[in-house]
Parts: structure tokens; C-alpha cells; sequence
């Protein structure tokens, strides 16, 4: 179990947001989601990025790729290894779960083209018929139940096991083209578990058992989804091209292009000289840079991102409540929020879940209000200093603090923060690292204080506390922390019967963490996209990069 949690990828980074009406979706047929998208084999940077007019880009009706620039990097294709946001919003373009969402958040028929359940208890799933994988050959169940186990299995998907907690008790055919799971007791949010944005990824069970690096150049995937992967370089690119037979239609754009950058300046020197034509997850920071590329725009949304620290109480001096809480009274929220590092594109956080993520069952307003209510610690100094002093480091103590190299302004924030501390006598040593080290350190043991980055994959209200608020032990949540209450009140959210019903247990949940400052919420994030003036996106939002076909959302 402790490996399932802790592999759960801290970063599930990307962006699903608002209304889901999930008593929609069980044990109904819904309409089915088609679109498009595309991708193309393609070769570096300058190799067929936009350079304007109609012989830039990708989008539909031009031959070259849509290459999209994006901060950070892949080791593989495979998202059941990390699991982190980048990989998600990769991974959306080509693999599909039995379910999946559209670009307005609601849940949609994918693989499954209808469901019921029993008491939410017991799930069957009827597969879409003639629907092939790349390589031509049916997708059948046993290929749907292979990919369930594997998903399941924290060997094989350390980075999306958690979707498959302890309560499915079985998986199994009800017929060829049925697939029926089984739960402990009733879990009527578990649909969002089968999704693509929820931790299902079908591919081939042969090419599975057959591959002896899944996801790699050699054995890219076997998927069924719009586009299918055509070279991939570590660290460098992936390019896709149309799925000529997909069963929601043929792709309107004809290829795609992730161009991988480690460094934001090079990236955006990149769009600047025309080689890419759209990026993602703009620096907010970096945004009047971006938008004074001729034509650019540059357009920021809400993704329900949460940014805080994190407190390991097994870690001295971090066992010691009166440090966290000094710590957590030394953070100036306002100044980071407001001054140089977000500039007004973000929210200073009171509790662990932004506002919106409380959207399916209530409004956003009133969410604000309920969060301004959960414990938390506002910028005071005076009151820093007496918590340390109450404590067993009252001269202070130095300590690491690591942020991921794709989040600049999480390490802008940090120097905030290193000076405000040391103020009150702790040294906080800044230092940066690579996404994917920082993907594994997440919740090891060994750091006192670490960066949570949370950006959720479904619009369930109580996905991220589901897990930060997993209080039963070391191993369980990345504090390593445990508390009974928190736990049985972790549970009650975990086995709600509606959106709405998670809301209460969850805010007491985080309430209670808060009061022994186990987290230290920072601020709700935005994103921001940049696209060239030639590469028009419709309807773009923040469900727009988990949703079935993205791609289709842009045109010439």
C-alpha cells in the first residue's frame, strides 16, 4: 500500500475543473465524444514549426506538425510509470480510458459506450464495437481487464496505481465485450477511476506482454486513442501522426509535434523565432514576454492548482509542531501572490483545495467562503518568532528546500520564503532540480520540508485531500503523517455517495491538518497558454487538455 500512495505522483498536474454531472453518467448511456486531432513524425524544433501565414504550423489544412512547446520532458511514453502532468496531457492525445471527458468537464462515453451499476458497487461496462488498435487487431475485454490489473499494479504503474485503491475486489468478462468490476461497498465516483484523467490507460495486452520497454523508442505504445505515436527522443520530442481509423472520426489535424525544453528562456525564444506554434503552462511571470511576440496571445485561466509546502513529521525539526507553524506564519502569500513572482495570476490559499474544485456540488462563492474558514496561518512575523521560540530549535536550524526545474516561479516563491525565515533564524537553502527527481522524492522520508504541486485530474471536491488527507501513516500521505480522525473522516469523503456529500468531511479533514500545520497552503494557481497569431484555439479551457481529441480545438 505505501508504495501505491506514494508513487501517486504529487504533481498530477493538469486541469479538469467545474460541473461534472456524475449521476448522469453511471448506469446510463451517454452520448459519445468524437473530434479530432494530429500529430506526424517529425525531427527537431525547426523542423516544420510555424513560421506564419499559411505555410506555419500544424493546424488543419497545412502539412507540417502543430508542435507545441512544452516545459520539461518525458523519459517515456509509458504515463503508467510517473504520472506526472506533463505525461497526462501527452498521454490524452493518444490513450483512452473506458471513459473520458469533454472540453466542457463532463464525463463522456469513450472505449465503453454505456454502463450501469449496481449500488455503485458493482460496474459493467458494454465495449464500443469495431474499435481497433493501431495495429489493426479488435480491442477486446481481455485487453480492457489486462490493462486494469497492470494499472493496479504498483510494480508495473507506481504513477497511477492510487486510481486503483484497495476497494475493487475483482475484474472480470461478463461477456466479449463486457467488462464488470466489483467494489467493497458502494463508491459512486469510482467512473472517474476508469478514465483517462483518472489513472485507465487500454493498451494491447500482447504488445503489453510482448514489449520489453513500454514506452520507450523502440516500443513506443499500443493504444487506440486518435493519435498514434510515431518517434520518440527522450528528453527531445515525441511527434504523432492522425489515427487513420479511429472510431470517433479521422483527425482533422494531421500531425503533432511536443517539443521538450528544460529552460523557459530557450522556449520562448523558440516561439519567438516562429518554431513553435502553441505552448502550454506559460511562466506567469514570463506572460508580457510571450505577448509581445508579433501577433501572440496570451490567455490565462483557473486550473484549481494547489501550491504549499509540505512538513514531514518524521524528519527533525519538523516533528516539533511550534517549527511547522512558525514556518507556516513566515510565508508572505501576499507577496508572492501579488508581487513579482505570479503578478496578480494566482489566489493566496487558505486550505488545501481551491475554490472551484468545490464546483460540481456548490458555487464557487460559496466555496471561497467555507475555505476562508478552515484553519490557516496568515503573514506574521511577530507570531513566527514566538512559535519558534516555543520550540525545541529556538535558535533556529538550516534546512534544503528543492523545487522542480519546469516551475520557476515555485523557486521565486522559495526565495520569498528563505527570506522571510531568516528573520526569525532559520536558513533556508534554495536549490533546484529536475521534475522528474523531484516526482520521486515526493513524500520520501528524507526531506523535513518539500513543495507540493497539485494539479487535479478530475473535478472530484475531495481528490487531492483524498490523498494529502490519507492520515494513516508513514507512506500513506507525504507528510508521512497520522491522525485517526482525519482518517475516518478521509474515508467518509472516499465513500460518498455524491459530489456533495464529500464536501463537509473534507473540510474538517483539512481543518484538523491545518491546526497542527501539516501543510502549508501557499496559493491557487492559473495557467496561461500562448499561441501564435496563425494558430487559432477555440473554446480552450481547463479541462481542454484531458479532454478527448485537444488538438481539434485549434485551426488554421
Amino acid at each position: 500500500m505505501n508504495n501505491k500512495i506514494m508513487k501517486r505522483v504529487a504533481a498530477a498536474i493538469l486541469a479538469l475543473l467545474l460541473v461534472v454531472a456524475l449521476a448522469a453518467c453511471g448506469g446510463s448511456e451517454s452520448s459519445s465524444g468524437g473530434g479530432s486531432a494530429g500529430a506526424s513524425a517529425g525531427g527537431s524544433a525547426a523542423a516544420g514549426g510555424g513560421s506564419g501565414g499559411e505555410e506555419g504550423g500544424g493546424s488543419v489544412g497545412t502539412t507540417g506538425p502543430l508542435v507545441i512547446g512544452v516545459s520539461g520532458s518525458l523519459a517515456s511514453l509509458d504515463i503508467n510509470q510517473l504520472g506526472g502532468i506533463l505525461d497526462y496531457k501527452i498521454a490524452a492525445v493518444s490513450l483512452e480510458g473506458l471513459v473520458g471527458i469533454d472540453n466542457s468537464g463532463q464525463i463522456i462515453p469513450t472505449l465503453a459506450e454505456s454502463w450501469t451499476d449496481e449500488d455503485a458497487t458493482v460496474w459493467t461496462f458494454k465495449l464500443r464495437p469495431d474499435v481497433t488498435f493501431w495495429d489493426g487487431t479488435p480491442l477486446t475485454a481481455d485487453d480492457v481487464i489486462y490493462s486494469i490489473q497492470r494499472s493496479m499494479d504498483p510494480e508495473q504503474s507506481p504513477g497511477v496505481v492510487y486510481y486503483f485503491p484497495d476497494y475493487v475486489t475483482g475484474v472480470e468478462k461478463a461477456a466479449d465485450d463486457e467488462v464488470k468490476i466489483t467494489l467493497d461497498g458502494p463508491h459512486a465516483n469510482f467512473i472517474l477511476a476508469v478514465s483517462n484523467t483518472g489513472g485507465l490507460f487500454v493498451q494491447s495486452k500482447a504488445f503489453l506482454e510482448s514489449a520489453e520497454s513500454v514506452g520507450s523508442a523502440k516500443d513506443l505504445l499500443m493504444g487506440t486513442g486518435p493519435f498514434v505515436p510515431a518517434e520518440f527522443e527522450a528528453g527531445s520530442h515525441v511527434t504523432y501522426v492522425a489515427n487513420e481509423n479511429w472510431w470517433g472520426g479521422r483527425p482533422s489535424v494531421n500531425s503533432l509535434r511536443f517539443d521538450f525544453f528544460a529552460d523557459e528562456n530557450t522556449r520562448l525564444l523558440a516561439f519567438t523565432q516562429g518554431d513553435i506554434d502553441f505552448a502550454f503552462d506559460v511562466p506567469v511571470d514570463q506572460a508580457e514576454q510571450w505577448e509581445g511576440v508579433d501577433g501572440a496571445t496570451v490567455s490565462f485561466l483557473d486550473n484549481r492548482a494547489y501550491y504549499g509546502l509540505t512538513f514531514d513529521v518524521t524528519v527533525a525539526p519538523f516533528d516539533d509542531e511550534h517549527v511547522r507553524k512558525a514556518v507556516a506564519y513566515a510565508i508572505d502569500k501576499d507577496s508572492i501572490v501579488a508581487g513579482g513572482v505570479l503578478k496578480g495570476h494566482g489566489t493566496p490559499a487558505t486550505a488545501i483545495q481551491a475554490p472551484e474544485q468545490f464546483a460540481a456540488a456548490m458555487s464557487v462563492d460559496e466555496a471561497a467562503a467555507k475555505l476562508a474558514d478552515v484553519t490557516h496561518y496568515d503573514f506574521d512575523i511577530d507570531k513566527a518568532k514566538e512559535e519558534l521560540a516555543q520550540s525545541g530549535s529556538p535558535d533556529g536550524f538550516e534546512v534544503e528546500l528543492s523545487y522542480p526545474d519546469a516551475y520557476q516561479a515555485v523557486g521565486k516563491a522559495s526565495l520569498i520564503i528563505a527570506s522571510s525565515l531568516e528573520q526569525i533564524g532559520i536558513t533556508l537553502n534554495v536549490k533546484e532540480i529536475p521534475l522528474d527527481q523531484w516526482l520521486g522524492e515526493v513524500g520520501n522520508g528524507e526531506q523535513g520540508v518539500a513543495w507540493m504541486i497539485y494539479e487535479p485530474t478530475t473535478p472530484e471536491p475531495g481528490e487531492i485531500a483524498g490523498w494529502l488527507l490519507d492520515a494513516e501513516g508513514p507512506g500513506y500521505n507525504p507528510a508521512n503523517w497520522t491522525d485517526e480522525e482525519v482518517t475516518t473522516l478521509r474515508n467518509e469523503m472516499m465513500a460518498a455517495p455524491d459530489f456533495a456529500s464529500e464536501i463537509e468531511p473534507t473540510l474538517k479533514a483539512n481543518s484538523i491538518a491545518q491546526e497542527q500545520a501539516i501543510y502549508a497552503p501557499v496559493w491557487w494557481g492559473q495557467s496561461a497558454i500562448a499561441a501564435q497569431q496563425y494558430t487559432h484555439v477555440k473554446d480552450f479551457n481547463s479541462y481542454s487538455l484531458l479532454s478527448s481529441n485537444w488538438p481539434e480545438l485549434f485551426a488554421a
